[in-house]
């Protein structure tokens, strides 16, 4: 999502910079990236000028790390735009995890903060009551932008088979990899045309092994952004079995591919996708309802044409009008 702004016409109207406060596999490589972003932050705050600060946060971790920098540029006198893209349920049991100390340091850095945003308007109403925020701004994620050639790669190949992708990985239980797993089992019976690919990071859980045995259902982990690129190209249906999302990147990049969706109307989603019209909305774990969406796309290959071309077309306004619009209007508050 930052690299999306980072390339759009807000990056170079504003001179947009980005600090990473997060990155390196080990936990001292972790502190220095951190360590380092606060120091950067310090030396960018002393260029003069109206300095204003966008600080992309998730919870857990994330939002402990944006709390510091929250504070700190509130010290160094920017004014501050902080944007949670956590989901609700995420949102919900972290706060039923912390204790009173944090809780109230988290209200504070939102109280604090100039301008609060959420990714859904559910997630905006979470926020509210979980951290006291107000007048949460709602600003979906920008979908990346995908040309007529990559789109055009063909969604179901030659045999006659038609492509299923998730990519939600096994680490996360919110991303309902589990219940798309108990989904397949009935869907491979029901359609012998069906050829579905999960990827993502973590591993099949063991209830996974017996649909993964089929011919039917392929395994192929974590995905380097080509192999990404090659999978979203000839999904014929791609699936978003998730209980708990902000506005996830992967749903946007498959609207942006033209692709037929099966989603679960979870937290941005349905902000973003309209039942029946531009997707296919299921109520979260719920097995049977999925299994049923995804069989009547893959029956219907008008349908699945028609909804992804619906969905790219929804992708393509969402930039402009729903996204950096209402962000180059914060923008231009916070710094007149």
């Amino acid at each position: 999502m930052i690299r999306d702004l980072l390339a759009s016409p807000l990056g170079s109207r504003f001179g947009l910079e980005a600090i990473p406060t997060y990155r390196g596999a080990s936990r001292f490589g972790r502190l220095g990236t951190f360590v380092l972003a606060l120091l950067r932050l310090l030396g960018w705050s002393l260029r003069g000028g109206r300095r204003v600060v966008h600080v992309h946060t998730a919870v857990r971790g994330s939002l402990y790390r944006k709390t510091v920098v929250v504070w700190l540029a509130k010290a160094l006198g920017c004014r501050v735009l902080l944007h949670l893209h956590a989901g609700v349920g995420d949102i919900a049991a972290f706060d039923a995890r912390i204790g009173r100390l944090a809780r109230a340091t988290f209200r504070g850095a939102f109280a604090a903060s100039d301008r609060v945003v959420s990714v859904s308007a559910a997630g905006a109403r979470e926020i509210e009551a979980r951290f006291g925020a107000k007048d949460v701004i709602v600003v979906p994620n920008a979908a990346p932008f995908v040309d007529a050639q990559r789109r055009a790669a063909g969604p179901d190949d030659e045999a006659g088979t038609v492509s299923i992708l998730y990519m939600g990985g096994f680490v996360d239980p919110a991303k309902g990899g589990r219940v798309l797993v108990q989904a397949l089992s009935s869907l491979v019976e029901r359609c012998p045309e069906a050829r579905a690919t999960l990827a993502g990071p973590g591993e099949p859980p063991m209830e996974a092994e017996e649909v993964l045995r089929s011919d039917a259902v392929t395994w192929a982990g974590w995905l380097d952004r080509g192999a990404k690129e090659r999978l979203l190209s000839s999904a014929g249906v791609f699936v978003l079995p998730s209980l708990s999302e902000g506005l996830p990147v992967a749903l946007l990049e498959a609207m942006a591919h033209a692709r037929a969706i099966v989603a679960t109307a979870v937290g941005g989603v349905p902000d973003v996708l309209d039942d029946g019209s531009e997707a296919l909305l299921v109520p979260p774990g719920d097995p049977r309802s999925l299994a049923e969406a995804i069989a009547s796309l893959v029956e219907d290959a008008e349908r699945r044409r028609a909804l992804g071309e619906a969905a790219r077309e929804r992708a393509r306004r969402l930039n402009h009008r729903e996204v950096f619009a209402p962000l180059e209007a914060v923008y231009q508050e916070l710094s007149p």
